[in-house]
């Protein structure tokens, strides 16, 4: 601004040029800091989606180990079961094979008299009905030790959802309580701080 006194009359002539230089100061500062803030919100986009892909891969690998947990039970149990029917079938087997014999041998006997001859078909009835109720009784067996392996399976697996479960939604809640409660300031203002 220049001021010019002429006949008494003040003449007042205004510098454009330092007043266009102020404007394009200011122009240049909000721009800048209309970049800075586009930074920092990129910033932080970047590190909320960096956060949700390592909660999703966590929450994958917890899952893929939940179901190898499970899958190495079933197998583990699947061959408790093959091990005891087969040794159940094996113990029967035998036991059938000497009552078979043990038939055969008194069937084939001499009878010498009538009275020996009753005693044989007594006997004869006795064993096949011990072979008989052995028969039920091993499938009686089978059927309970199958159906057990199997609630106890079930049970595990019941158990091991839950736990995990229990645990996440533990984890989750520690971590939302960290997140709140972990923040501080500085001269740029408060920001939140995650661990």
């Amino acid at each position: 601004m220049i001021i010019i006194k002429h006949n008494h009359h003040l003449i007042i002539i205004i510098n454009h040029h330092y007043h266009h230089h102020h404007i394009i100061i200011i122009i240049i500062i909000i721009i800048i800091i209309i970049i800075i803030i586009i930074i920092i919100i990129i910033v932080i986009v970047i590190i909320i989606v960096i956060i949700i892909i390592i909660i999703i891969i966590i929450i994958i690998i917890i899952i893929i180990i939940i179901i190898i947990i499970i899958i190495i039970i079933i197998i583990i149990i699947i061959i408790i079961i093959i091990v005891v029917v087969v040794v159940v079938v094996v113990v029967v087997a035998l036991v059938l094979v000497l009552l078979f014999s043990l038939h055969r041998i008194i069937s084939s006997s001499i009878v010498i008299s009538s009275s020996s001859s009753i005693i044989v078909t007594i006997t004869n009835n006795i064993v096949m009905v011990v072979i008989v109720v052995i028969i039920i009784i091993s499938v009686i067996i089978i059927i309970i030790i199958v159906i057990v392996i199997v609630v106890v399976l079930l049970l595990v697996v019941v158990i091991v959802i839950i736990v995990v479960i229990v645990i996440l939604i533990v984890n989750n809640f520690n971590n939302r309580k960290t997140y709140r409660s972990a923040h501080f300031c500085s001269e740029f203002g408060c920001y939140i701080k995650s661990f």
